[in-house]
């Protein structure tokens, strides 16, 4: 139920790949790309909605795709790879829904799925952010998983895919981009919302996989970056000593 018109829920994709590279330790894991994931959307999403693609990417098959792909409703077009918290900020800038949906290219959509966390959302004023996955934190730490089996508050709501109002994302300020360009930014959000008096809640059993054995957190490798270039190793610690510092950890 494709709708630019009054949409429900504005979907916001970050992309850098068309076409995924391979991670050769977890080659014979199937690999999800933003093909499957907007075919994912159109067939089963039932709720209206838009979708906003933010490209990262300088493959011109990649850039043919998002401008044609008759999907995707609006999308932004960068020289640079500007990072996820970025892309986040410039998604969420085009887009009109009141509820906000951040999702991954390499994540499967199934029935029902998005309208289960839509309507958690909107059923109580005091939820900010819900998702699939989620977990409580130990400091700067990850503990453990919540909400497997039953719906459960987390300290963090895992940053493939989860849903939060469009005005908490203005009272907050967006995205802190001092992560770029990936890690712990959504990580930050949840922190942030939590700070705010609100409730980050797991919604356990819905269709949606996460396929991140060929993102680039799982393996190492260097990750080109508005002029920069960094390691995925040296990325973490310098986003880990920035949370750290940020909460006071």
């Amino acid at each position: 139920m494709n709708s630019q018109i009054n949409p429900t829920i504005s979907i916001i994709i970050p992309v850098l790949h068309w076409k995924r590279p391979l991670n050769k330790k977890r080659f014979f894991m199937p690999r999800q790309t933003i093909v499957e994931t907007l075919a994912d959307i159109k067939k089963n999403v039932q709720v209206p909605y838009e979708v906003i693609v933010v490209c990262n990417g300088q493959d011109p098959e990649l850039i043919e795709f998002v401008k044609n792909c008759p999907n995707i409703n609006k999308y932004c077009l960068n020289s640079v790879n500007v990072g996820v918290a970025r892309s986040w900020n410039m998604g969420t800038q085009l887009a009109e829904a009141t509820v906000l949906c951040y999702l991954n290219d390499d994540v499967s959509v199934g029935p029902g799925a998005f309208e289960g966390l839509y309507q958690l959302l909107m059923s109580d004023i005091n939820i900010g952010q819900v998702g699939p996955v989620g977990a409580l934190w130990e400091g700067a730490n990850h503990k453990a998983y919540v909400g497997q089996n039953e719906l459960a508050d987390a300290d963090a709501i895992a940053g493939f895919c989860f849903m939060l109002r469009d005005s908490i994302y203005r009272k907050l300020g967006g995205f802190d981009v001092a992560y770029t360009p990936a890690g712990l930014e959504e990580i930050d959000m949840s922190f942030a919302i939590r700070k705010d008096g609100l409730r980050c809640v797991v919604m356990p059993n819905l269709d949606i996989n996460h396929y991140h054995h060929h993102g680039v957190s799982a393996y190492s490798t260097d990750i080109k970056f508005m002029s920069s270039l960094i390691n995925t190793a040296d990325l973490h610690e310098k986003n880990l000593k920035y949370f750290k510092r940020k909460w006071n950890i």
